[in-house]
């Protein structure tokens, strides 16, 4: 893996009656969102959902975050607005308990 990669995982908790809505709000990201994720380094992101627990996975390189990106504040204040009603328990950090291989080992 890369020395400037970084993957973080996060999970967040929704309002039963939030499922279907935030699952309709990433069916139809705003491109401005994607672009600025892809400016900040972020190389891929993925949400999985199980009832109503979600996981994020997010994979970001350093390296490919644009130093003079401009952000669309309203737009991503609105998406955090839209997205947020969904949740009972907004995004949280996941620890790490166990990887295969370990790293610094050889595989």
């Amino acid at each position: 893996m890369a020395a400037n990669r970084v993957t973080e995982i996060k999970v967040a908790h929704l309002h039963p009656d939030q499922v279907e809505r935030y699952e309709q709000l990433h069916r139809d990201i705003p491109a401005g969102n994607e672009q600025h994720m892809q400016e900040a380094g972020i190389v891929s992101l993925r949400i999985f959902r199980e009832g109503l627990t979600l996981f994020m996975i997010v994979e970001s390189d350093l390296s490919l975050a644009l130093p003079d990106r401009v952000i669309d504040h309203q737009l991503e204040e609105e998406w955090h607005r839209m997205t947020g009603e969904c949740f009972s328990k907004t995004w949280q950090d996941a620890s790490e308990i166990y990887q295969l291989p370990k790293e610094g080992s050889r595989a």
